[in-house]
């Protein structure tokens, strides 16, 4: 039971540190000339090697090659990098082609489609509580992008295939990276799949000549974006999927768009509406009711994870 519940807690806080990370980026984009292009691959490299100094100081620096002494460990983390990278990319295409809430709305499609994957290939049905608070995750999402303004939404737009389309790449980085994590562990599996990622986004962008703004302010974000917003957040998004099923953490991703709307209103004074506080409490009762999972959900998942 302490398992489940320290799954669900990584799984909510990852999606509180990508939300923050939301903010801190808002800022970079309208204060400090920042492309998203550029940030996305600064992002990505720089996580990336924090995650592997730390694994270096914590387990020596021999660990650091331990990826590579098997080819499935390469290939999985190429794999994963590329993942990692078309998540942010498609998602951003998602955004420019239509509106952040049309983009958010669909990726929020994440879970369902886990909750499918598990189905056909592991022949696990949803349950009737995870199939509601999917809706919950979804409704609640929905309110808290569009304010209740579902007149900026346009589904039969671009935007709202790539948006699903993102959903699909960060559904299956979810899954995908399961067996090569328990080979390794994830600091080594998210610090060189995000350098992969990284690294491939700079040839399609040059992020060392941008000509932005450097300042105290800007430099903390930047630095808050690569140790919370994404070390920190794929590393307990990740690790969440050892103790409770990726549906499950899916869909306490959508502590992203919650957290988001929270900070903005204490950081950045952004007023808060009653279609955003129903969201809210929406989101924040998806989270009450996994976290007390009833007793054959609990046997059901200790039988999963000794097969």
């Amino acid at each position: 039971m302490f398992g489940i519940w320290k799954g669900i807690f990584l799984a909510a806080f990852a999606g509180c540190c990508w939300g923050t990370m939301g903010v801190a980026a808002q800022y970079l984009f309208e204060n400090c000339r920042f492309e998203a292009d550029d940030l996305t691959a600064l992002r990505l490299i720089g996580a990336g090697i924090l995650l592997l100094l730390i694994s270096a100081v914590s387990e020596g620096p021999r660990s650091l090659f331990l990826p590579f002494k098997d080819k499935r460990n390469i290939r999985d983390i190429l794999i994963y990098g590329v993942g990692v990278l078309l998540i942010q990319y498609t998602f951003f295409i998602a955004i420019h082609a239509s509106n952040a809430g049309t983009a958010a709305i669909m990726v929020g499609f994440g879970p369902l489609m886990i909750m499918f994957y598990m189905a056909a290939a592991k022949h696990r049905l949803p349950s009737a509580k995870e199939l509601f608070c999917l809706v919950l995750a979804v409704s609640g999402v929905a309110l808290l992008v569009t304010k209740g303004n579902f007149d900026s939404l346009d589904i039969a737009s671009a935007g709202a295939f790539w948006g699903i389309v993102s959903a699909a790449f960060g559904a299956f980085c979810t899954v995908q990276p399961k067996a090569v994590i328990e080979r390794i562990g994830v600091s080594l599996v998210v610090g060189w799949g995000m350098v992969v990622g990284g690294t491939i986004a700079c040839f399609f962008t040059d992020p060392f000549s941008m000509d932005v703004d450097w300042t105290w302010a800007s430099v903390g974000c930047y630095l808050f974006i690569i140790a919370f917003g994404t070390v920190a957040a794929f590393w307990c998004y990740l690790r969440s999927t050892m103790y409770v099923i990726p549906s499950i953490s899916a869909i306490l991703g959508s502590f992203e768009p919650f957290s988001a709307v929270l900070f903005s209103f204490l950081i950045l004074h952004t007023t808060f509406n009653g279609y955003e506080l129903f969201g809210a409490a929406a989101i924040i009762t998806n989270m009450l009711i996994l976290v007390w999972p009833d007793k054959n959900a609990i046997k059901k998942l200790s039988a999963e994870k000794s097969q």
